[in-house]
């Protein structure tokens, strides 16, 4: 099975962009493959003949030639720098990928332009349609450089406010039951279950009354945690539940054990440092847009003649309090420090359970 690199931009709310490598099956449908072509080939590649007047670049550049086209670092660091942070051998083996990555690019570049699919309606479409992403998120890109880093004064009060998350930081090994309650029953368990303060006692009553349930099991730092959850699970001792309803489900999360590991002001620095300025490119991106929709003459028509101005204004999720879900935001960088249980990562239930909240 063949693959190449697929690059695609998404536009969220309030101007939120987010880019994806996706790995795409080459035994797609011949229109599926054309637009493919265009943006991971056509476009990403300046769609178009080579220009044989154009002056050629310093060997120290180029790092491969297809069929006399030319491929250089530039491109390989382009990509490069969209993988973070990478040690040195994993840098190594990473630019090896993308240059052969490159190179398929330009392969199927060189046979997209063979079979003339630069001229295809479709094709042209779609280039425009990508120019257009790229440009507005170039200008994003550098609006989001204005961002405001947070004060010495912001880091410590934001230090002291969340002791959960730094000076009394916990790995929690949690067990938890999903119990599937209709709504008519939800309020009869939860009042039942409150009662009982053994997992093993809950097990029995929700066996003996005929629920289904599912069993999960994680490790978890606090960071990885809602900040909601994490505030009533950080007054509970190991061995004590907690009942989380929602929805249709009935959480009961147990600390099976739990071990501290803090983290101190100076590690947490960047962190919080981050998590400010995450908030603040976002409110940035946010005021802009609203001065951009205000001042420009926006009509609708055909099927969306019904909409209005206003209907492009989304509420505002920006206004969250400071340390509202810092989970998300900071993805801290600490690692913790106990030996056997590491924070696992992965997407089992009991992430959905958890980190839906």
């Amino acid at each position: 099975m063949t693959y190449f690199r697929h690059i695609k931009y998404t536009f969220y709310s309030y101007s939120r962009w987010t880019l994806e490598l996706d790995k795409i099956d080459m035994r797609y449908t011949n229109g599926g493959l054309v637009l493919l072509l265009v943006c991971s080939a056509v476009v990403l590649a300046s769609c178009g003949k080579k220009d044989q007047s154009s002056s050629k670049k310093p060997d120290s550049q180029v790092v491969a030639i297809v069929n006399g086209d030319e491929i250089t670092i530039h491109q390989v660091n382009n990509q490069m720098a969209q993988m973070g942070q990478l040690d040195k051998s994993q840098a190594k083996l990473a630019s090896k990928q993308v240059l052969a990555a490159l190179v398929e690019q330009q392969l199927l570049k060189q046979q997209a332009l063979n079979a003339k699919l630069d001229i295809d309606p479709r094709v042209q479409q779609a280039i425009e349609s990508s120019k257009d992403q790229f440009l507005a998120q170039a200008y994003l890109e550098q609006l989001m450089q204005k961002a405001p880093k947070p004060s010495s004064s912001e880091i410590d009060a934001f230090y002291k406010e969340h002791p959960e998350l730094f000076e009394n930081r916990r790995i929690y090994r949690l067990q938890e039951l999903v119990v599937d309650v209709s709504k008519d029953k939800s309020a009869e368990a939860e009042t039942n279950l409150k009662e009982l303060k053994d997992i093993n006692q809950i097990v029995k009553w929700i066996k003996d009354n005929n629920y289904v349930f599912t069993v999960n099991s994680n490790v978890k730092a606090a960071e990885q945690l809602p900040t909601t959850l994490l505030k009533k699970l950080q007054v509970l001792k190991d061995g004590e539940v907690l009942q989380v309803p929602t929805g249709n489900t009935l959480n009961v999360i147990q600390i099976a054990a739990s071990q501290t590991s803090p983290i101190t002001r100076t590690k947490a620095t960047p962190i919080i440092e981050q998590y400010f300025l995450n908030l603040n490119k976002k409110s940035l991106a946010k005021k802009e847009m609203l001065a951009l929709n205000e001042k420009a003459k926006i009509e609708f028509s055909g099927a969306f003649a019904d909409m209005k101005k206003s209907d492009l204004e989304k509420p505002d999720s920006t206004k969250e309090a400071v340390g509202s879900q810092p989970v998300a935001e900071v993805k801290a960088e600490a690692k913790p420090s106990q030996k056997n249980a590491k924070p696992d990562t992965g997407s089992s239930a009991i992430d959905k359970g958890l980190s839906g909240l």
